[in-house]
């Protein structure tokens, strides 16, 4: 977002090892206006309407509440801001919504996944407005795989075998949703 012309970026992580892992780099690449604070979301004060843009990235379903989310987001920006969400989906119609009981590639947390006009209908609902679908993509081994830096598991052991089009649960793979919505003015 800095290279991209921003005057100040500040980010949240409520994970004390990302921010330092963060602060490791920042020493590296010098004093620049970006930062990251160990907060969530929820820890911002209530209609702080500060912001330009947010990101949400991967976030929303991991949610227990995805309208508290949403609002929250929705908070946090000036009027007029901009909210980038991405979040996993499923295909389907306004009102379907996957909500596994278990686990959902073997992540523990996973609360709702919608489809793509379901959560268009949630932003709506939340009023934000001028509501885009910037891109549905499903998540392939190819892009999620083992590196020499991520060694240990990953996509492709959390798809069934047998039908890379589910999960190893025998819900439908992940699909990537990014969104883009302004909040209200």
């Amino acid at each position: 977002m800095h290279g991209a012309g921003a005057r100040q970026v500040i980010g949240l992580d409520p994970f004390l090892v990302f921010v330092m892992q963060f602060q490791a780099l920042k020493k590296l690449i010098g004093r620049l206006p970006v930062h990251v604070l160990p907060l969530g979301i929820e820890d911002l004060a209530p209609e702080m309407q500060a912001f330009d843009t947010v990101f949400s990235m991967g976030v929303l379903y991991h949610r227990r509440s995805p309208f508290d989310h949403l609002l929250e987001l929705r908070d946090a920006l000036r009027p007029g801001g901009e909210l980038v969400l991405e979040t996993i989906v499923i295909e389907g119609q306004l009102g379907e919504v996957l909500v596994p009981e278990g686990r959902y590639a073997q992540m523990r947390n996973v609360w709702f996944l919608p489809s793509v006009p379901t959560l268009e209908s949630w932003l709506r609902k939340c009023r934000f407005t001028n509501i885009r679908v910037v891109d549905v993509t499903p998540t392939t081994t190819a892009e999620q795989r083992p590196t020499e830096w991520m060694t240990f598991h990953s996509l492709e052991n959390y798809l069934d075998p047998h039908d890379p089009q589910k999960t190893g649960e025998g819900h439908p793979a992940p699909i990537r949703a990014v969104l883009v919505a302004q909040a209200p003015r």
